[in-house]
């Protein structure tokens, strides 16, 4: 008899702790500072081998892997980007400067109110404020769209990073049927994003 309380007891609490740590793992899964869209986002040094470029400005460094190429972009900002023999873009990275009134509270109702006024198709598929990065935090959004130009559809992660002295923009992108295959490079490279 004393055994089968003593056993009784034992499943008990092991019962009371699966609970916990499963109550737990839900707790965590719905914190609002890192949503499950953004669980891939883990600051940390670019992989060995990848390049870098500094913004003019010295105020952010954005890390890409040598399978992308520097192109020429908007006057303070940097771009890499990898095309295919048409042309097309398949793999894009950029930052920015912060330009205007974005901020890490408005960050995501900034950026898809931006992407509205350029192209009617935008579609948020997720967002996040409060974010870490190297040094920083930041906000992101993650979404897609059709081009005017072309009707190509692209999924993006654009972040919006707030470091101790200066602000800018990260912006990974590629075609839509690129995605699964650029999604683990791109979600590095922003996760290997600083700003100063």
């Amino acid at each position: 008899m004393i055994f089968a309380r003593s056993r009784i007891v034992t499943v008990a609490m092991v019962a009371a702790v699966v609970f916990g740590a499963s109550l737990c793992a839900r707790v965590t899964s719905a914190s609002p500072a890192t949503p499950a869209k953004f669980r891939w986002l883990v600051p940390a040094p670019a992989p060995s081998g990848w390049k870098h470029r500094s913004l003019p400005s010295g105020g952010a460094i954005l890390a890409y892997p040598p399978s992308l190429a520097p192109v020429r972009g908007d006057s303070g900002s940097v771009s890499v980007e990898k095309k295919d023999s048409s042309g097309r873009v398949l793999v894009y990275l950029n930052a920015t400067p912060k330009e205007g009134n974005e901020s890490l509270k408005n960050w995501p109702d900034f950026r898809m109110q931006h992407n509205r006024g350029e192209d009617k198709t935008v579609h948020e598929d997720a967002r996040a404020v409060g974010l870490s990065f190297l040094g920083a935090k930041g906000s992101c959004v993650i979404d897609d769209y059709i081009t005017r130009y072309h009707a190509n559809h692209y999924r993006e992660i654009a972040c919006f990073v707030q470091g101790r002295t200066t602000a800018s923009v990260v912006v990974a992108a590629a075609l839509e049927s690129e995605w699964t295959r650029a999604a683990a490079i791109l979600e590095r490279a922003v996760s290997a994003y600083r700003s100063a």
